[in-house]
């Protein structure tokens, strides 16, 4: 049985962000926010590989009460394996663990499920439609459906690891911000929101204002890889409930009824570009958008040092579906061997010294990162292992190896074997063009871990840590630079 730790102390407001490129922008165009409080939630990664548990915080620092839609969507194609409403009081925090079934419930399977003892409303509810209970405490099950028939693997492994997304949906008045709220005794009237699934006179468009963060933990090998959930505010300014079926995906209702803008920082200058209604996606990328990742990585036998580079496309399953050609900024829709994105990867030693692969795009330093979540690991191989060093992931960046050492890695989406770009946005006038980003939509950090061999038995000596993805941005309108 495992040991399940209490989330809350675990997710304390010192977690990393996940990649940042955040800047503060004009309302009502969809941005990137520079203190991680906003609309939508984007958490880079859970799993639940090797042992290892993922913690989910999500809180709302306002005095309103929301409504939320939060979806776990594995890590192929971002199918949604579990999509829960949240109901939020003002002030309200909901945690939850995901771990795998048969770690803990004997016969359960090879899938994963999320357990969650929280006092927040929710829908399906974990009080009264859990599918088991894990040392007292509700889970739900992540399914299979959503990607049943697809070209995909079918199995139930494909829920172990992936991302998460929250989009507030509306604030709420009157009677139903009065239904969860706890009372005095800890109980809340969740049933009167059970089946909120259209707009009335007490939904709000959501004002923001969450925050989020998760973390990866091994108990018994001691290692904590925390994180902060990249926040997007100025999403939308309508009520965005719904019926909560598997049809309706709220990331790509950003904006108005007449379209959705982004604010994007490029070099000095601060940019906005509009795309309409039927591109609304678009809008959500372009905030997104880095034409190149620069980070850290370490790998050294003597001190048992390994990296993992985590890097996920959040709005890759709107530009990638199966049986139908990619759409810009991808270049193949999803397949049997996924939707393969093929940028340049060059390491530098701490002294600058180039390491791998000699000019950029020369074969060795072009990894396939084929899944809505990749992991790059720095390893010399092949041979390699069934799962990541760090992280544990079998959703593996397909490349010969990095010839890692320690030093400087850039991984380039602008000049590989594609050049990826998004769409042009709208001009401002007619006959004018439209801003072009340069790259994908891309979010992640760093992962790293160090093991002590020479301490006495008994004593844990892992050391891990996570760092954002620092990014570069690059916008053009026809043949000028944007900035």
């Amino acid at each position: 049985m495992p040991f399940f730790l209490d989330p809350i102390p675990c997710l304390g407001r010192a977690a990393v962000i996940g990649l940042g490129l955040v800047l503060a922008g004009q309302a009502g165009a969809v941005r990137l926010d520079p203190h991680g409080v906003g609309q939508v939630l984007l958490y880079p990664y859970y799993t639940v590989n090797v042992a290892q548990q993922t913690y989910v915080s999500l809180t709302n620092t306002t005095n309103r009460a929301k409504a939320l839609q939060v979806d776990f969507r594995e890590g192929h194609n971002s199918r949604s394996v579990l999509s829960l409403r949240v109901y939020l009081a003002p002030y309200d925090t909901w945690t939850g663990t995901v771990f795998a079934l048969a770690d803990a419930v004997a016969g359960a399977g090879d899938g994963a499920a999320l357990l969650s003892s929280d006092g927040s409303c929710t829908s399906p509810s974990f009080s009264t439609q859990a599918h088991g209970t894990v040392n007292g405490q509700p889970y739900l099950r992540f399914s299979t459906t959503a990607y049943a028939g697809d070209p995909g693997p079918q199995d139930a492994t494909r829920t172990r690891e992936g991302h998460v997304e929250v989009v507030a949906l509306a604030d709420l008045t009157g009677s139903l911000a009065a239904a969860i709220t706890q009372g005095p005794g800890g109980t809340s009237a969740c049933a009167v929101v059970a089946d909120l699934e259209a707009p009335t006179a007490e939904t709000l468009a959501p004002d923001g204002g969450l925050i989020g963060s998760g973390a990866v933990i091994n108990v018994g090998q001691g290692t904590y890889f925390p994180y902060r959930a990249t926040a997007l505010d100025d999403f939308t300014s309508r009520v965005l409930v719904a019926p909560h079926v598997a049809a309706f995906d709220p990331l790509g209702e950003a904006g108005d009824a007449a379209g959705a803008t982004a604010t994007v920082g490029v070099g000095a200058t601060t940019v906005q570009a509009a795309y309409p209604a039927d591109r609304r996606i678009d809008a959500v990328s372009a905030a997104l958008t880095a034409n190149e990742i620069h980070n850290d990585y370490l790998h050294d036998a003597a001190i048992g040092a390994n990296s993992d580079w985590l890097m996920t496309f959040p709005t890759k399953r709107f530009y990638t579906a199966p049986g139908a050609p990619a759409i810009a900024p991808f270049a193949e829709p999803f397949g049997a061997d996924g939707s393969c994105v093929m940028p340049r990867l060059v390491t530098f030693t701490r002294e600058g010294v180039l390491v791998s692969g000699g000019p950029f795009g020369a074969p060795s330093t072009t990894p396939n990162l084929c899944y809505a979540t990749n992991v790059l690991p720095f390893v010399d191989g092949p041979p390699f292992p069934a799962h990541t060093d760090v992280l544990g992931s079998r959703l593996r960046a397909r490349m010969n190896g990095t010839r890692a050492v320690s030093g400087l890695a850039q991984l380039g989406f602008g000049n590989g074997i594609y050049s990826y770009a998004l769409r042009p946005s709208l001009g401002a006038e007619a006959g004018v063009p439209g801003h072009v980003f340069h790259g994908l939509p891309v979010i992640g950090f760093w992962a790293s871990n160090l093991v002590n061999g020479h301490v006495a038995d008994g004593v844990l000596a892992n050391y891990s840590g996570v760092v954002p993805h620092a990014v570069r941005v690059a916008c053009t309108i026809g043949e000028a630079s944007c900035g």
